[in-house]
């Protein structure tokens, strides 16, 4: 009988047990290489012992935290120490943030704005900032842009300060630039301030066709509009501090609105509104997993705040993060 290899998705199949695409000792190895976080031996043994179960649940690998490492301690990048890294690399290895968009992200907050458009923060401040909307799934591209409309020769005539602030918060929400300056320019006559607060309004409500949805407290998915009508005058930072909907794509992997625009091009909505919505899942304290609505019985008014900080898994219906394996069997 020939011998053929066949790779098997271990499925925790009867007798046979979940093979991680990370291991324990790999991780303590990385966790003390110099190329690594440095630790000493006994501290790297601490960490990989307090966070391999998570990352492996996760799909992390050693060139997931390799690719973060490297540029958030390069020095043409973030620059940051390794004893920061070490606090923050965790984090967002659990919450599946990329090295390209940190990269991105810290370009477009502390770049020169005449050379490549950037809100030109000071280092420290574009430094933690990356990290914040990284977490908030910013767009590298939405903030560039909303800075673009308020600041600079083309821009409204905001200060750099206000552009700074405005672009920032609106990067957080999700906004297109392009209705927040319409908006801005029609309702600047009635005061600036209920001008910003209008332009705010409508630029995300009316940002990717206005088919983002978040959940709200009631663990309910809804449209920004929605989120105004209900939460009014608080409706921005109940919007921001809401999870974003994400909706099963062909590949079995779960997507942002965002992402299936990026991805998709002109195509994007309608592919988007014809998939299934995904059911999100995270790894709590106990080590058990958990839905959106049982955080959200379980936590009450504080589950999006738990929901945010824990690791996210593959969601119910996606692909799940283990390793294929590889078996050889007779057939």
């Amino acid at each position: 009988m020939a011998m053929r290899t066949l790779r098997w998705m271990v499925l925790g199949l009867s007798g046979l047990s979940p093979v991680w695409a990370l291991q324990p000792k790999e991780l303590e190895d990385w966790f003390a290489s110099s190329s690594g976080l440095a630790m000493s031996p006994s501290d790297a043994q601490q960490e990989a012992t307090r966070s391999w179960n998570a990352l492996a649940k996760c799909g992390v690998e050693i060139s997931t935290l390799q690719s973060l490492r490297d540029v958030l301690h390069d020095s043409s990048s973030l620059d940051l120490p390794l004893e920061v890294i070490r606090k923050q690399i965790i984090e967002l290895a659990e919450q599946h943030i990329k090295a390209d968009k940190l990269k991105q992200l810290y370009g477009a907050l502390s770049g020169v704005y005449t050379l490549s458009g950037g809100l030109q923060l000071p280092k420290a401040e574009a430094q933690a900032m990356t990290h914040l909307l990284a977490l908030k799934r910013a767009e590298p591209d939405d903030l560039k842009e909303l800075y673009k409309v308020m600041y600079g020769y083309y821009g409204l005539g905001f200060d750099r300060a206000l552009a700074q602030a405005q672009a920032i918060q609106l990067a957080e929400a999700g906004a297109d630039a392009a209705s927040y300056k319409e908006t801005y320019s029609a309702t600047v006559q009635k005061g600036q301030q209920e001008a910003l607060l209008e332009a705010s309004k409508v630029s995300v409500a009316k940002n990717l066709n206005g088919l983002v949805r978040r959940y709200a407290l009631d663990g309910k998915a809804y449209t920004a509009s929605e989120f105004q009508q209900y939460y009014g005058a608080a409706w921005l930072s109940a919007w921001i501090e809401s999870p974003m909907e994400k909706r099963l794509s062909t590949d079995r992997r779960a997507y942002t609105a965002a992402q299936f625009s990026r991805h998709f091009g002109r195509s994007w909505a309608s592919l988007y509104q014809g998939r299934p919505e995904a059911t999100q899942l995270r790894l709590a304290e106990d080590d058990q997993v958990y839905k959106m609505a049982e955080y959200q019985k379980y936590y009450g008014d504080q589950w999006h705040e738990k929901w945010s900080a824990s690791p996210e898994l593959a969601c119910q219906e996606c692909s799940p993060y283990m390793r294929v394996s590889t078996f050889t069997l007779a057939v």
